[in-house]
């Protein structure tokens, strides 16, 4: 068992009042190594403490990293297999609505961020800039189609055998597609952001399990 610094000062205090009829140059030379050795403990706890919460934050931004990455890979799997079809507005809001729900998270893991290692935190960074640009296409994309919606209602076509209006708004075009494509993956940058934050132990044994993201 380690002597506690403050154990350590007091008996080289002690050892220095026994020698106070010594040489001043000798007790000097005494208190100057009690301080030098004392500041010495003191870094070396505070480096010690400092790691220890370092670990900690790192531990539960991994937790939360999975977590969203988990989040992230079902619900791309799913865009890319259904598309952007028709409906894309409906589509876009459903896309919105879901990575709304990872925005606590992820908020938390940038306050978590704060005291993890410096790797771990710039991963972190770019998770969260990625999404935030998903967002942004997401929004554009929903004020564009609300703009043109009300030029397709006047160019709507009534259809006499079918009795009721044909909308032109059938299917996403191109250009839109790729538009929305470009937002979700931005989604997919932020689940690779957050690869690096998992630790391999999790991640290894998750994978072992099968419980990994499936992209």
């Amino acid at each position: 068992m380690r002597p506690r610094p403050a154990v350590l000062v007091v008996a080289a205090l002690a050892l220095s009042v026994g020698l106070v009829a010594l040489d001043p140059n000798v007790l000097t030379a005494v208190a100057t190594a009690v301080l030098t050795v004392f500041a010495g403990l003191q870094i070396a706890s505070e480096r010690t403490k400092r790691r220890s919460e370092e670990r900690s934050a790192d531990a539960r931004l991994s937790v939360n990293a999975f977590a969203l990455r988990k989040s992230l890979a079902d619900w791309i799997a799913r865009s890319r297999l259904v598309g952007w079809g028709d409906a894309p507005a409906k589509h876009t809001q459903d896309a919105i609505a879901f990575a709304q729900g990872l925005q606590d998270r992820l908020e938390q893991g940038l306050v978590d961020a704060a005291g993890a290692s410096s790797a771990a935190a710039a991963q972190m960074r770019t998770a969260y800039a990625n999404w935030q640009r998903a967002m942004i296409l997401f929004d554009e994309y929903l004020g564009d189609s609300y703009r043109e919606s009300q030029a397709r209602i006047a160019a709507s076509k009534y259809d006499p055998a079918a009795g009721r209006t044909v909308s032109t708004d059938a299917f996403v075009s191109p250009a839109d597609a790729n538009r929305l494509s470009d937002a979700r993956e931005c989604l997919h940058a932020c689940y690779l952001a957050l690869a690096p934050v998992v630790e391999p132990e999790l991640a290894a044994e998750a994978k072992r399990l099968g419980a990994g993201p499936p992209i």
